[in-house]
């Protein structure tokens, strides 16, 4: 091997070996340690006993038992759409009130409610609820209710142009990058300014695109929150049918009856589990 050669490999085996140096560790996690209420062998016996347990139904019920089972509901109450509106619009008042604390509140994350409600009840709480309750967001959403009162002062609710079918979920993939960007590693994302000027950036851009698009087409595939909600609500303890009659069923029955993710939709899922499991 010549000389020029040998320098050539040894610049490649120095580039190679840059990210297996020690360096510092860069990571997002909060100030203290989660001290665990229980000994630790309580959780690890009670977590072997849940997979052997699940085994063993697997094992000795059959498939055709276990699918009548899953899909079994036990009806409750009817659940109409006539006050959904109403509380979008008293979200949306909310939602205004705390941008303009995020503005002109103080500046200590803190004190002001801005970060504590997007952090906290919004991005932790929301999505607990999602997954016991249903798609609450579908309610309680700052859009569908200044979009439904727009429909009613114009007198139509279908958007200028449609959606074009490649798109698919690849704009909620993209706001949603971009949200876990601002939340994991910008250095300072309980601002409440930065907070502001995102998350009220974020619902004018949104509303906009509901205009265009409309509000069902955008929501449904565009809006990354609407759309991460509604995943999680499919693994909710509630069922709502077409006619609003609600149903108790079990958790994550209705993944039986849904449909396969195509691929864009698989990217958001994965992009979903990834930051939130870095999060934690």
């Amino acid at each position: 091997m010549s000389q020029q050669q040998n320098r050539w490999a040894a610049l490649v085996a120095s580039v190679c070996a840059i990210p297996l140096l020690p360096a510092q560790a860069l990571a997002h996690a909060s100030d203290r340690g989660h001290v665990l209420l229980l000994p630790t062998n309580y959780y690890l016996a009670g977590g072997a006993f849940a997979v052997a347990a699940s085994f063993l139904v697997l094992s000795l019920v059959s498939p055709e038992a276990l699918g009548r089972l899953w899909r079994g509901r036990l009806p409750l109450f009817r659940f109409p759409d006539t006050a959904r509106a109403v509380a979008s619009l008293l979200s949306f008042a909310v939602f205004a009130a705390l941008i303009a604390a995020g503005f002109w509140g103080s500046r200590d994350p803190l004190s002001n409610p801005l970060p504590l409600t997007i952090w906290t009840l919004l991005w932790t709480g929301m999505t607990l609820a999602q997954g016991v309750f249903g798609n609450l967001w579908s309610w309680l959403n700052p859009w569908y209710g200044p979009c439904r009162l727009l429909a009613w002062l114009t007198g139509t609710d279908r958007g200028r142009r449609r959606m074009p079918p490649w798109l698919g979920y690849w704009p909620a993939f993209l706001f949603f990058l971009g949200f876990a960007w601002f939340e994991l590693i910008y250095p300072a994302p309980d601002d409440p300014s930065k907070l502001a000027i995102a998350a009220g950036g974020y619902w004018l851009l949104s509303f906009m695109l509901m205009l265009t698009f409309g509000y069902e087409r955008w929501s449904s595939r565009g809006e990354f929150l609407s759309v991460f909600f509604s995943m999680l609500a499919r693994f909710s303890l509630l069922d709502r049918d077409a006619a609003g009659r609600l149903s108790l069923c079990w958790p994550g029955a209705k993944l039986l009856d849904a449909s396969p993710l195509p691929l864009s939709a698989a990217a958001f899922l994965l992009l979903a589990l990834s930051s939130v499991s870095f999060d934690g």
